[in-house]
């Protein structure tokens, strides 16, 4: 099974789906409509690239100091938004939405993380 099916399938899970860099929906299923699929697609480039640029700088600010060469932040492979009800996960060119109470948000980014740790994300 594909990784988005996967995804869909874990418990909380009400849509899952996957983005171009362009923002154009490639894959979704779950309680989502096209349009709001596009729509949530489109959100989830603009604000991957938001978080990219300043992981890049914190990156940049944190990459050496004095005595310790290794001590740095890494850019962002994603973000998300906790609400009250559901939560937002993006990865990578990823995203999953969740409802709280029925499942598990450490689960679910480690499985999306896991499964995406060698995306390329150079486009971003």
């Amino acid at each position: 099974m594909h990784y988005i099916g996967k995804l869909a399938e874990m418990p909380g899970v009400i849509a899952a789906g996957s983005f171009t860099y362009k923002g154009e929906v490639i894959k979704y299923v779950g309680q989502l409509s096209q349009k709001e699929a596009q729509q949530l697609s489109s959100l989830c480039v603009a604000n991957l690239r938001t978080v990219r640029m300043q992981g890049n700088m914190l990156q940049a600010l944190t990459a050496y100091k004095p005595g310790n060469d290794r001590c740095g932040l890494h850019s962002a492979k994603g973000w998300v938004v906790h609400g009250a009800q559901t939560t937002v996960c993006v990865v990578s060119d990823s995203f999953c939405i969740l409802k709280n109470r029925d499942g598990s948000l450490n689960e679910v980014l480690h499985f999306m993380l896991n499964e995406k740790r060698n995306a390329k994300d150079n486009l971003i």
